[in-house]
């Protein structure tokens, strides 16, 4: 759901910034959310579909981003099956949290970051265990071909042809995003999601398992066998030396702008984005 009605009164926007009324900021303050390994690459600015100021509208609940729900269904469906392709091809078992029972957060301890790893190693007693440098795992789906994709009611859905098959926009443009000189590359944005679980861990080591989907899996993604598609199994290496900064930088953002109730400034893809959610919900 974009932004609604009942929001409006409780921010004003002033210098190129979104402030929160006190009393809002006072009595929704244990509402808001932590950064999680998608919003924390978004904070450093590495995530090119968000920004640090539409993350912020997000973690003070001024806004709620909906993905599109064949994209979350795919997601829900195929990323089992991905792990469990991933725990038998290197014969590691894989602690699976359950978000419901955890409340989406398997880092309670922490006050500022929170999240779910895809997938923990265990040790013979079923214990989540890193010290034998066993890798913690991160599942990404992505298309084979790129899709298309049109704005409605203010928010981007799948366009689909009669049959229900995604529309294709570009032939294999997806997948080859992923190569370069036929290697795979992971995107800096993903191996900072990784990262930000490792750091918390006080880990090293992570796998990618990214599989490759064929618009059918789409429409029946219950029917997806892991064997029949491209999945790549990357490893991920982050010393934590290495993530330090980004985790100083991104700690000190929430003390400013979360803690304090006051956006990042905004940019002018910030504003044009903003101006047209207050319009639309004017309407």
């Amino acid at each position: 759901m974009p932004i609604n009605f009942q929001n409006l009164h409780n921010f004003k926007i002033e210098d190129n910034r979104v402030i929160l009324h006190p009393t809002y900021l006072k009595n929704e303050r244990w509402r808001f959310k932590k950064i999680t390994g998608t919003r924390f690459a978004a904070i450093i600015g590495l995530n090119k579909y968000t920004s640090p100021f539409k993350v912020w509208m997000s973690m003070v609940n001024l806004f709620k981003d909906v993905i599109d729900p064949t994209l979350a269904k795919t997601g829900n469906v195929i990323e089992p099956k991905v792990r469990d392709y991933v725990s038998q091809k290197l014969n590691i078992q894989f602690k699976i949290h359950e978000p419901k029972l955890i409340n989406w957060d398997v880092f309670k301890e922490n006050k500022i970051f929170g999240g779910i790893p895809d997938g923990e190693p265990m040790n013979k007693l079923k214990n989540i265990d890193y010290s034998t440098g066993m890798p913690m795992l991160e599942i990404k789906t992505s298309s084979v071909d790129s899709f298309v994709y049109k704005r409605e009611r203010n928010e981007l859905k799948m366009v689909k042809d009669h049959e229900g098959l995604p529309v294709i926009k570009e032939k294999n443009a997806k997948k080859n995003s992923w190569f370069t000189n036929n290697k795979i590359t992971v995107p800096d944005e993903y191996c900072m999601q990784l990262g930000l679980y490792l750091y918390l861990r006080n880990a090293t080591y992570g796998i990618f398992g990214i599989a490759f989907l064929n618009p059918e899996d789409y429409v029946n993604p219950e029917h997806f066998k892991a064997d029949n598609h491209d999945i790549q199994i990357v490893k991920c290496e982050m010393q934590r030396e290495q993530m330090q900064p980004y985790i100083e930088y991104a700690t000190q953002w929430y003390h400013n702008h979360i803690e304090q109730g006051i956006s990042p400034v905004m940019t002018q893809t910030d504003h044009d984005w903003l101006k047209s959610e207050l319009e639309f919900i004017g309407k």
